[in-house]
């Protein structure tokens, strides 16, 4: 299992709730999710959206960055989205991690 955090944003005049073409492309977006294992993702954690600060974070499980990338583009997220794509460590990890460095 690897991790990996999707970051995007958004203007205020590209929002869907300001956009007419963009709340159509969520539809498309929502449709192409059911292709994920097409892109090696194994399944999307969460999904959180701030739409007053036109900004969404989506958590999942995938095998390759690269493939999540070919996902944004051709599921039309990064359409009117700029999108990061980070991975991401379990805070557990990053605890144990610090104690095998500096407690001994």
């Amino acid at each position: 299992m690897a991790l990996f955090g999707l970051y995007g944003k958004h203007t205020v005049n590209g929002c869907p709730l300001n956009n007419k073409e963009s709340a159509a492309k969520l539809t498309e977006i929502q449709n192409a999710m059911e292709n994920l294992k097409d892109y090696q993702i194994n399944k999307v954690l969460g999904q959180y959206h701030s739409s007053l600060e036109h900004t969404f974070v989506w958590i999942v499980d995938a095998q390759d960055p690269h493939l999540i990338q070919q996902f944004a583009v051709d599921a039309g997220l990064a359409k009117f989205h700029t999108v990061k794509i980070v991975p991401l460590t379990e805070f557990d990890q990053v605890v144990q991690s610090a104690k095998k460095i500096h407690i001994k």
